[in-house]
């Protein structure tokens, strides 16, 4: 009896051994399976946060402009069919005026920044079909924070307006003299800026030096590049703020002619020179701008007063937006030009609508006036121009903008005897984001 209360005791110890090594503490369970789900969860968040971190270091923006534009029968628009300009069959045959529109730009910019430094490309998509307009890698000194370099397709800098981009800017376009000068705005080249230190007295002061091929958001097509910087000094002291700069653009442009045109004495006269000899380009430009902030508002004044000599094909100033290696179209007409602009901001009162007033104007060669010019391309230009803005919301805007253009009057010319009828009425929407 004993041996069998023995045997009887014994297998009920192994099964409750077996039973404990099988089910076990089932506190000491919850805790190993919470610590478990927890270690999950921290990788979970650990791989988020890394997302995240690499999501804020990627920038989207951009803005969407789109215009309707009427102008007077001589002039051109920014939108719309045969290239802006009026036209009998389409518009009429009588008309005193013709309408575009269109999309003027719709931009969208990439960006992704590390700690010191970034890369960032442009496009603008419209009807007109998808243009490249920037590309470009910065990188910023992380000990003084002083220097910063960058190299790609950027903002040639030079003139103030240049800086200003046309989301930002309060009249439709840039000065005539600025879109003519450097018509794309941005140039493949490699800039160095140099900036005071806060702390230091000249704190407001910087200066950018940069290399550039000199075509525009094109490829370079020889081994030159323009000399371009810029020294430019910013403050504000309580309700008032005011800025002065200075740029020099120093380069040259390739004459496909054997003769080089030089104005002497009111008459344009041609010498013999190398063919493909390198003319000279350089501009000079003195900038200026005060801000005051009153009762009624954020009151501005800005100008810039731009001159120098330009090479330059003969029928147009224009500067190259790519070199041209023929004979034809030969940067042979030396010009030495002086122009301009100045802008008058008033915000209304506590309203969101700012008037806005501009002059403009652009004196492609100073050498020649009147009756001794024959070609429209030596003719001074200017423009009043007037409108408003409202800033519907901080993306939203629309703008409201009226150009009185008036060019100089030479009876040598049959078509420029009198001032041409090509004053333009713009109204834009902009969305920026």
């Amino acid at each position: 009896m004993t041996n069998k209360l023995l045997l009887v005791l014994g297998a009920l110890s192994f099964m409750t051994m077996q039973a404990n090594a099988q089910t076990g503490d089932p506190i000491k369970d919850k805790i190993s399976n919470l610590e478990l789900r927890t270690n999950e969860l921290n990788q979970r968040i650990d791989s988020s946060s890394w997302r995240i971190k690499t999501l804020e270091k990627f920038k989207v923006s951009g803005y969407f402009q789109a215009q309707a534009e009427i102008g007077e029968i001589g002039a051109k628009t920014r939108t719309g069919a045969n290239g802006g300009r009026y036209n009998e069959v389409i518009d009429g045959k009588d008309a005193d005026f013709f309408t575009r529109y269109g999309l003027r730009r719709s931009r969208i910019k990439f960006q992704y920044s590390e700690k010191f430094m970034k890369v960032a490309f442009g496009l603008d998509l419209s009807e007109k079909g998808v243009k490249f307009k920037e590309a470009y890698l910065q990188l910023d000194d992380p000990y003084l924070n002083m220097f910063s370099l960058k190299t790609g397709v950027i903002y040639v800098g030079f003139s103030d307006e240049i800086n200003y981009s046309s989301s930002k800017r309060e009249s439709p376009e840039h000065s005539l003299i600025v879109n003519k000068l450097i018509p794309d705005e941005k140039d493949l080249g490699t800039q160095l800026r140099i900036t005071a230190p806060k702390t230091s007295f000249l704190n407001g002061l910087r200066l950018d030096l940069g290399l550039f091929s000199g075509n525009g958001i094109r490829v370079d097509d020889n081994s030159k590049m323009d000399f371009v910087a810029r020294l430019k000094y910013e403050k504000s002291i309580s309700k008032i703020s005011f800025g002065l700069g200075a740029s020099l653009y120093n380069g040259k442009v390739n004459n496909a002619d054997s003769l080089l045109y030089t104005v002497k004495n009111g008459v344009w006269t041609s010498e013999e020179v190398t063919r493909n000899q390198m003319n000279k380009r350089q501009y000079f430009s003195f900038d200026a701008q005060f801000a005051i902030k009153t009762i009624m508002g954020s009151t501005s004044l800005r100008g810039e007063y731009l001159f120098g000599k330009q090479p330059s094909i003969v029928g147009d100033f224009a500067s190259p937006e790519s070199n041209s290696y023929i004979s034809a179209a030969a940067f042979s007409y030396q010009r030495s030009f002086a122009g301009g602009y100045v802008y008058f901001l008033q915000d209304i009162y506590k309203t969101p609508l700012t008037f806005v007033l501009k002059y403009s104007y652009l004196d492609p060669n100073i050498e020649m006036q009147g009756d001794e010019i024959s070609n429209k391309a030596d003719l001074t230009m200017s423009t009043i121009g007037f409108g408003g803005l409202w800033q519907i919301n901080s993306a939203l805007r629309l703008m409201a903008f009226y150009d009185i253009n008036k060019n100089e009057k030479t009876n040598t010319n049959p078509i420029y005897n009198k001032d041409i009828k090509d004053n333009v009425f713009t109204l834009r929407l902009q969305y920026k984001f």
